[in-house]
């Protein structure tokens, strides 16, 4: 028996196309397994006469009011993938309060106001889903969800923004910080305006949501301050691989003596760690936990396709809990209340770069009672800094670039580090 589903869209830019394309591709796959007929009864966008990438199905109404979409009567569920704030925002709460189920892709969205349209979505009995949102064609969410209930994460890592990931791997390989932009944004891999993925906001909204799923809290803006990739050239992501070392924006989240510890910044992962192999734009999310150990998952983090993809899988899960009348059940269900705290503020091991002599550097060194060991020309590796160690040496000109898996826990520490520290005796 097939049911059908009444479903409004609002959106319809690269996110929207792909989830028209998509829904045209696997409708009859989506019959035949799942027993269901979506049917895009309505798009919303801002203006009709623009040029498409997609055709509509037949019978797809295109309009653009966003109120005639979230106040249809017939409409069941509605895909948000119209990208802004405060206007999505009205729009859920609109649709959510109409008993209608949502599923959007918003991770900006979701991670400065997901607590408030979750609250209503509680209210209404209604399902908010948004696995897209972090990640994008990694199921990283409903993994967290489903596949560690029983489990407890210790620790979370993740590359997941493929623009930075990608203009580090061209930096790597030798292009300037402009021609590594440049060429994302010829591949269509980054914005006109990528302000958000080159500082870390993206990542920083994205830690945020898993942060939530793997250890229920997340940390706030001005928590994780998060440091982007600006400051950053093909010199010292070379000097760091040819010591051993992949510069990656990581984002890292880690609790530990009764405080959630995290971190959005450019981190130094030991090649022998599967995570600094993911290259390109690609993202990866490594996971440590009680039972399951260290797993990492892959996949690529943005594009239509693979952002559509996770957009319908959540569309199925809802349209199922519309048929069997158990909407409304909250997608997250870790909650905590633990102090956040900055990874900065913990004593660990880092990559020293300066133009300036070995000599001025190991007399610094030597009377801030440093460990330090040249690598490469301009390139050292330090011992256990304490904070206002690193502090003492960034004043003096050093670019420091954490080592991932070297921070000194307390005995007391809740959890293990995520990965054995490299050996960095001196």
């Amino acid at each position: 028996m097939t049911t059908t589903i009444e479903v409004g869209m609002l959106g319809l830019g690269t996110v929207g196309s792909g989830v028209v394309s998509r829904l045209q591709q696997a409708a009859t796959q989506i019959e035949q397994t799942q027993g269901l007929r979506l049917h895009l009864a309505a798009v919303a966008v801002n203006h009709l006469a623009a040029p498409r990438a997609v055709t509509l199905p037949l019978g797809t109404r295109l309009t653009d009011s966003i109120q005639a979409v979230v106040t249809d009567p017939k409409i069941q569920l509605v895909i948000e993938v119209m990208g802004t704030l405060e206007v999505a925002e009205q729009a859920i709460a609109t649709a959510l309060k109409h008993g209608k189920s949502v599923i959007t892709a918003n991770k900006d969205l979701i991670a400065t106001a997901g607590d408030r349209l979750i609250a209503v979505a509680q209210r209404q009995h209604c399902d908010l889903f948004y696995e897209a949102s972090v990640a994008g064609g990694i199921p990283i969410l409903r993994t967290l969800t489903d596949s560690y209930a029983t489990d407890q994460v210790t620790a979370l890592a993740g590359i997941i923004n493929g623009t930075a990931n990608y203009m580090l791997s061209a930096m790597t390989a030798g292009q300037t910080y402009a021609q590594a932009l440049a060429a994302a944004q010829t591949a269509g891999y980054a914005e006109a305006d990528p302000t958000n993925d080159v500082l870390g906001l993206d990542t920083a909204y994205k830690l945020m949501i898993l942060s939530r799923f793997a250890f229920g809290q997340g940390p706030t803006l001005p928590t994780l301050q998060p440091t982007g990739i600006t400051q950053l050239t093909p010199t010292i992501c070379q000097q760091a691989a040819r010591s051993g070392w992949q510069v990656k924006l990581l984002a890292q989240a880690q609790p530990a003596n009764g405080q959630l510890y995290c971190r959005v910044a450019p981190v130094a992962v030991p090649s022998q760690q599967a995570l600094s192999q993911v290259g390109g734009v690609q993202n990866g999310v490594a996971v440590t936990s009680r039972a399951i150990g260290a797993s990492l998952y892959t996949g690529p983090g943005a594009g239509s396709t693979a952002t559509a993809n996770s957009v319908l899988n959540d569309v199925i899960v809802a349209a199922h809990n519309l048929i069997h009348q158990t909407a409304g059940v909250a997608f997250n269900r870790q909650r905590q209340c633990l102090p956040v705290a900055n990874f900065n503020q913990l004593s660990q091991a880092y990559l020293l770069f300066s133009s300036d002599s070995e000599h001025a550097w190991q007399r610094l060194a030597l009377t801030q009672q440093v460990k330090l060991r040249r690598q490469t020309t301009n390139c050292y590796q330090t011992g256990i800094l304490t904070p206002d160690q690193a502090q003492v040496l960034r004043a003096n000109g050093a670019q420091l670039v954490p080592i991932m898996g070297t921070v000194t826990w307390a005995k007391s520490a809740a959890v293990k580090p995520l990965v054995v520290a490299a050996d960095i005796a001196i």
